[in-house]
């Protein structure tokens, strides 16, 4: 049977200050890649601020073909914005792809020392070590937790920036539309959100403790066929048979937990998140029959609106994930810090023996 051990699917940390710390450790591995880091993060974030003002400008364009332009002192015709939208694509083209290769750097090489450095201390802990743990455990802390880091630093970090960029400029941009407008979507839109929210981190919890227990009957049949001549010696195919069964029921109680959750969530999405932005766009119409507001800017503050709530819904992914990142960060860095049985002397410094004599063989 297999042998016993700690359980490596470990709950995701909430994050601390505490928890940060202890995750700057790591930051050691990517500080020769800084520049790499940080150039990325600024393209990253013009990106971001490029891509915002695209639905300006697709409201502007409506605004001008109705013949009533906001900013009539330019003098743009609907052609003209061709070239606006052709200069924001080809910006959004060149710095997506050079903050991907700048990100890939600092997450193939950072991530790749990492996992040599790991490795380094685990070969040089003492035997008991290793009876301790299981060695599918050994080896996710090199797999599993250095992905989650490098998926942390070549997409994750820059997204939660993305996102934190798109929020705070896309809420100012809103403002400068209409600030009567922008009050009512700010009362009601984010709190759809964040109970959407609440809805999907219940579905994800129970998609995890689903994938727990297929993992549990797995290892029944992995356990059985590994031992299976032990099996057949005590005649224990039915109690085994009754074990698989009853693991398999309880995959069955908790999919349908989770399909009865995920059916909550597409009524909660399409009564509530859709009735919220239908009673914007109401209120934002009766501002266009009052002559408050022009068309082309209602098209823009809709548009916007969408942005900032897939923003704020995409902050509260990026943070599980990030917590999943900091958790790994946390698991590495106690096998980063462990005393090792063998000294770390580099081999260039290692002490040189000789040996001389004469060998003799007596048979």
């Amino acid at each position: 049977m297999a042998r016993p051990g700690k359980k490596s699917n470990e709950p995701t940390p909430k994050l601390s200050w505490k928890d940060f710390k202890k995750s700057v450790y790591i930051f050691r591995f990517v500080k020769p890649y800084k520049w790499h880091f940080i150039i990325g993060m600024i393209l990253l974030s013009v990106s971001s601020l490029v891509f915002m003002a695209f639905p300006g400008a697709a409201g502007e364009m409506a605004n001008v073909a109705n013949k009533q332009p906001k900013y009539p002192q330019l003098n743009l015709k609907v052609l003209d914005f061709a070239w606006i939208f052709a200069a924001i694509v080809i910006i959004q083209g060149l710095f997506s792809y050079l903050k991907t290769i700048l990100f890939a750097r600092v997450s193939e090489k950072g991530m790749a020392d990492v996992r040599s450095a790991v490795f380094h201390k685990m070969i040089r802990q003492e035997m008991s070590y290793f009876e301790q743990f299981r060695v599918g455990e050994l080896t996710s802390r090199l797999t599993a937790d250095i992905e989650k880091l490098q998926a942390a630093f070549s997409v994750t970090l820059g997204e939660f920036l993305r996102q934190i960029v798109i929020l705070v400029s896309g809420i100012a941009i809103l403002v400068y539309f209409d600030p009567k407008l922008s009050l009512i979507m700010l009362m009601t839109f984010p709190i759809i959100v964040v109970l959407a929210m609440v809805f999907g981190s219940k579905i994800r919890k129970l998609s995890r403790k689903r994938q727990e227990k297929i993992a549990s009957a797995n290892t029944i049949v992995d356990e059985v066929f590994q031992a299976f001549t032990t099996v057949k010696a005590y005649a224990n195919e039915w109690y085994e048979e009754t074990r698989y069964a009853k693991s398999l029921q309880e995959i069955v109680k908790i999919s349908l937990r989770f399909a009865h959750f995920k059916g909550l969530f597409f009524i909660f999405m399409t009564v509530f998140l859709f009735g919220g932005i239908f009673f914007v766009l109401i209120q934002g119409a009766l501002l266009v029959d009052r002559g408050e507001m022009q068309v082309g800017d209602l098209f823009s503050f809709i548009i916007y609106t969408g942005i900032i709530g897939s923003a704020i819904a995409g902050l509260g992914s990026l943070y599980t994930e990030i917590a999943g990142a900091v958790g790994a960060t946390e698991r590495i860095s106690e096998i980063l810090q462990r005393e090792t049985e063998i000294a770390d002397t580099p081999p260039n410094e290692a002490e040189k023996v000789r040996f001389s004599g004469a060998i003799e063989w007596q048979n």
